[in-house]
């Protein structure tokens, strides 16, 4: 037993290897794109502006941005040090969905839990990502842990573990808010277990809602008011297929819809788990860590629309929690057969599903570290700065490019402009700013200027016509133009 024990330990610890060395291995391989560079900016802005932010409206991720900042310090602001914060709780989740999945589920449930979440393309993808989401999936894992664990009656310091864990990642992202909901439904979904520590569980929850309170003052009324968010309105249905979809392939969806489908089938057998290989009760634990945040966030979004599929990924280990039950499920149904042959067969129908998904999470984290996805100012930084001569002017359209473009741009101080913005519309749809408002504003903006620098991203959120860039098209000769992920740049000389 304590050989078997320790072998596990060997698997989760080769495991978390493997994840770190994958993630490692192409962490410089996209760009950094805006919300990456956002999260640079606000981790290092002044003391008090950070401070500030833990209680300021709308502000998401306050206590991230504090980590990162002490990290920044420590590493430095190239693109490696800034990832490597994410890369290092990615791997922390590997023995934690371990941990929690063993004492939920059984060890190989928890084992085949860490090889699934190791391999996730999805969860690869964000742990090379400069933001808060998979910082926030591993206090997730943490806090239930704790949680169990207090459940279980191991003593009051694991309580303090979950009120801890709780509060720091709710601080870290809005909506984690929602483990307070899930973890009342779990502490009920173990009773009768859990009335033994029906002490322990209020305090938690009078705990929990004390920090909260800051937040709570200002997120309270914003979610009963009907409002435009820049978010897309999906429903419940959408919300679902696109969460299944990132998790089963990952973010470029190699291998769908038949790795989407695999995936899907093994959780649905996890959760029914005709052998029981696990109790009804943690069933229906993870499916509530699954539901409760989605059908939140649905509901909220029929007013304002809020979804996005990174904003739930700490729910993504109650996934792939249930896709390892239902491959131990299928290992142990071929335990009881009593005839060789059958059980040779399951053992080889099991070690065939597992190879499926490994390859398809393979191609997917092959082509994620290969194929240009996010915003390439790296490159379209260096181009322009091979061909700038002092003095010439760069516009930007959308303007928020521009921190992103000065993060690679090896020019401090430079002549630029904002594209402006002419999207905005009157109520029955028509357009407030006309093409020769767009021209006046152009001709002040260019002024004597010889020669202009246009860099455009994400175009059709400022400039849905393409107004801005006909001005120079009509007025001046392009002289260069380069095309990158996401990022066109051109030059127009007079």
């Amino acid at each position: 037993m304590k050989c078997s024990g320790s072998l596990y330990l060997v698997a989760i610890g080769m495991l978390a290897l493997a994840t770190f060395a994958v993630g490692a291995a192409s962490l410089e391989a996209q760009s950094l794109w805006r919300d990456e560079v956002d999260a640079l900016r606000f981790a290092t802005v002044p003391w008090t502006e950070v401070l500030a932010n833990l209680t300021r409206p709308g502000w998401n991720g306050p206590l991230y941005f504090l980590f990162l900042r002490g990290w920044i310090a420590l590493a430095g602001k190239s693109e490696y040090a800034l990832r490597f914060f994410s890369l290092a709780c990615s791997v922390l989740g590997v023995p934690l969905v371990y941990a929690l999945g063993r004492r939920l589920l059984g060890r190989p449930a928890g084992l085949f839990g860490a090889l699934l979440t190791s391999a996730s393309p999805y969860l690869a993808w964000y742990g090379q990502e400069v933001k808060m989401y998979t910082l926030v999936p591993a206090l997730a894992m943490l806090a239930i842990y704790g949680l169990r664990r207090a459940v279980e009656g191991d003593g009051w310091r694991w309580w303090v573990v979950q009120i801890v864990a709780t509060s720091l990642a709710f601080y870290s992202h809005i909506l984690a808010a929602l483990l307070i909901p899930v973890q009342v439904l779990l502490y009920f979904a173990w009773w009768p277990q859990a009335r033994r520590q029906w002490i322990g569980g209020l305090c938690s929850l009078a705990c929990l809602t004390l920090p909260y309170l800051p937040l709570a003052v200002w997120q309270a009324p914003l979610v009963l008011q009907a409002r435009e968010t820049g978010f897309h309105p999906y429903a419940l249905g959408e919300m679902v297929e696109i969460l299944l979809n990132g998790w089963s392939t990952g973010i470029l969806n190699w291998g769908w819809p038949w790795g989407t489908v695999l995936m899907g089938a093994l959780a649905a057998w996890g959760l029914l788990d005709p052998l029981a290989t696990a109790p009804v009760r943690q069933r229906l634990a993870l499916l509530g860590w699954l539901a409760v945040p989605l059908v939140a966030v649905w509901l909220v979004s029929v007013r304002q629309p809020l979804f996005t599929d990174r904003y739930l990924i700490w729910t993504a280990p109650a996934f792939y929690l249930l896709v390892a039950l239902g491959l131990a499920s299928l290992v142990r149904l071929g335990s009881r057969a009593r005839w060789a042959p059958l059980r040779a067969l399951d053992r080889a129908a099991v070690v065939s599903l597992v190879c499926a998904v490994l390859v398809l999470d393979g191609v997917n984290l092959w082509r994620q570290a290969t194929v240009p996805i996010k915003s390439d100012f790296r490159a379209a930084a260096a181009y322009v700065a091979g061909r700038y001569t002092p003095g010439e002017l760069l516009v930007f359209q959308i303007p928020y490019g521009k921190y992103t473009f000065d993060y690679y741009f090896p020019v401090e101080a430079y002549p630029w402009a904002e594209g402006p913005y002419t999207n905005h519309r009157t109520p029955d749809g028509s357009y407030l700013m006309s093409e020769r408002d767009v021209e006046r504003q152009m001709q002040e903006m260019v002024g004597s200027q010889r020669a202009v620098w246009l860099i455009v991203t994400e175009m059709e959120m400022w400039d849905q016509r393409g107004l801005v860039r006909a001005w120079p098209e009509a007025n001046m000769r392009r002289a260069d133009e380069a095309h990158f992920t996401r990022v066109d740049v051109y030059r127009y000389v007079k």
